[in-house]
C-alpha cells in the first residue's frame, strides 16, 4: 500500500512541476491542504484534461488504477504464504498487472471495480489553468477514502470471484465430451465468450480453445433417418456415436410435398407430410435444416411416392402344361404366368380366374404367393379343374387368346386389387 501511495505522490509531483508556470484563472474554491499530498487511508490523485469533465474522468481512472495496483501488490505479497497456491497467485498477479494498464476500458467487467465512483469521493478540488502557450487545461484533484480494511476486503473479493470464474472455466471444458443437448453446447459457448472477455491471461486462450471445440461439436452433428414410411419421416440427431437432442424446430422444405406437423420427441423428430402433389420422381425429397449459432446442419431425405403403390400386368403368353389327361379332358395341369410389377412394393397373389368363351371359368383360389420388387416374377399354379382339350387347345390356331382376372393384395396398405386378363395369348401342350 505504501508503495502505491509513493508512486501516486511521484506522479502528482510530476504533474505539479509540469504546470508550475501555468496561471490559475478559475478554481472550485480554496485549495485544500491534502492536494498533492499523502493522507493515511486515502488515495490522492490529480487528473488533467482539456475540459473539466475529461479531467474528472482521468482522475477517476487513476483511482481505479491505484486500487487495482494495490490489490495486485497485496496478492503478490501474500503468494508466499501458501506454497500450493503459488501458481494460482502468480496467474492472478499477472492478470492484475495487465489489468492495471487497461483499467479505463476493462473495469466494467470486474465487480470490485464497479463500486468505484465519484460519488464516494470525500473531497475534490479543481483548477482551470492557462498555459504559457495560451492553451487551457484543467486539473481535477480527488481525495478518495481507501483504508487497509477496504484493501483486504477487495483482495478477498477478487480472489473469491477469480476462483469462481476459474472453476466455471474448468467445468465448461470438462463438459465438452459429455454434452447431451444443442442448447447446452450453445449455452456453454456463451459462458466461455463471457469468461474470455474477463480473463486477460492464459485462461483467455483456454476459453478460445473451448469455444472452438464446442463449435466443432456443432459441425459434427448429423441427421440420421429411422424407420420412416411414406407420409411420415422419422429421424434423430447424432453426435459421434451418441444421440443428442434439441428443443429447436427445424426448417423443413420440399418442392412438392406439403409439410404438416413437426413433432419433437425426447429421442427423435417426426415430420408428417402430404405427397399428393408429387409425381413419380426419384428426386422427391424433404430438406431438414437446423441453424445452430453460426453452423447449419441439414440433410435431404428422399421419399418414393410409389412405395405403397402396387400394379401388375402380364407381358408374356400363358403356358398350360398337362399333368394328367385322356382323349377329351385334361384333369390336372400346371399354368405358368410371367407377372410384371411396376413398383417395388410387395404384393400377394390370392386368386386367378381363367375364362374361355363358352366354357365354365377355371378358378384357382387360396394361392397366397408373395412377391416383391419391380420387374418380372414367375407364378406357377396347379390347375385341378377339368379342361376340354378340343375347346382350349392352342395347337394349330393362329392366335389363341384367353381372358380372366388376377386378384392380388398390396402388402403396404392391405388393399385388394384385380388385373383384368383380356384376350391374352397362350400356349398348350395338348
Amino acid at each position: 500500500m505504501k508503495k502505491i501511495l509513493f508512486l501516486g505522490t511521484t506522479l502528482m509531483l510530476f504533474i505539479l512541476s509540469s504546470y508550475a508556470q501555468d496561471k490559475v484563472i478559475e478554481k472550485s474554491g480554496k485549495k485544500p491542504k491534502w492536494v498533492n499530498g499523502l493522507v493515511k487511508d486515502y488515495i490522492i490523485v490529480s487528473g488533467t484534461g482539456a475540459d473539466l469533465q475529461s479531467a474528472q474522468q482521468n482522475a477517476l481512472t487513476l483511482i481505479k488504477q491505484q486500487i487495482v495496483s494495490a490489490v495486485a501488490e497485496n496478492v503478490k505479497s501474500t503468494s508466499t504464504l501458501y506454497t500450493e497456491e503459488a501458481n494460482y497467485n502468480n496467474t492472478v498477479n499477472i492478470f492484475l498487472e495487465k489489468y492495471a494498464s487497461t483499467t479505463n476500458t476493462q473495469s466494467g467487467k470486474v465487480p470490485f471495480l464497479q463500486g468505484i465512483s465519484l460519488s464516494k469521493a470525500e473531497e475534490y478540488y479543481w483548477e482551470k489553468l492557462k498555459r504559457p502557450n495560451k492553451t487551457i487545461t484543467y486539473i481535477y484533484h480527488i481525495k478518495y477514502p481507501f483504508s487497509e480494511f477496504e484493501l483486504k476486503k477487495l483482495v478477498s473479493d477478487f480472489r473469491m470471484y477469480d476462483r469462481k470464474l476459474t472453476f466455471q472455466l474448468e467445468r465448461l471444458l470438462q463438459q465438452i465430451d459429455s454434452v447431451q443437448t444443442v442448447e447446452q453446447i450453445e449455452g456453454n459457448m456463451a459462458q466461455l465468450a463471457s469468461l474470455k472477455d474477463y480473463f486477460m491471461d492464459a485462461r483467455q486462450d483456454q476459453c478460445n480453445l473451448g469455444i472452438s471445440q464446442y463449435r466443432s461439436l456443432l459441425n459434427s452433428i448429423e441427421l440420421v433417418e429411422l424407420e420412416s414410411q411414406l407420409s411420415e419421416l422419422k429421424y434423430y440427431l447424432r453426435l459421434g456415436n451418441r444421440p443428442i437432442s434439441t428443443s429447436k424446430k427445424p426448417i423443413v422444405r420440399s418442392e412438392c410435398a406439403r409439410i404438416g406437423s413437426i413433432i419433437n420427441n425426447a429421442d427423435n423428430v417426426i415430420i408428417q407430410y402430404d405427397y399428393e402433389n408429387c409425381y413419380e420422381d426419384p428426386e422427391n425429397s424433404i430438406l431438414v435444416k437446423y441453424h445452430f449459432g453460426t453452423t447449419d446442419v441439414q440433410k435431404l431425405f428422399y421419399f418414393d411416392v410409389t412405395a405403397s403403390k402396387t400394379s401388375i400386368f402380364l407381358s408374356d403368353p400363358l403356358y398350360f402344361k398337362s399333368i394328367l389327361k385322356d382323349d377329351n379332358m385334361v384333369t390336372k395341369a400346371v399354368l405358368d404366368l410371367t407377372l410384371q410389377s411396376k413398383y417395388d412394393s410387395p404384393f400377394t397373389i390370392e386368386k386367378v380366374v381363367i375364362e374361355w368363351k363358352g366354357l365354365s371359368p377355371i378358378i384357382i383360389d387360396n394361392i397366397q404367393q408373395n412377391f416383391k420388387g419391380k420387374g418380372s416374377h414367375n407364378l406357377r399354379l396347379n390347375v385341378n379343374q377339368p379342361i376340354s382339350i378340343n375347346e382350349t387347345s392352342a395347337l394349330g390356331k393362329t392366335l389363341p387368346v384367353v381372358s380372366g382376372y388376377i386378384y392380388y393384395r398390396s402388402s403396404a396398405n392391405g388393399e385388394l386389387m384385380s388385373y383384368r386378363i383380356y384376350n391374352q395369348s397362350y400356349t398348350t401342350d395338348w
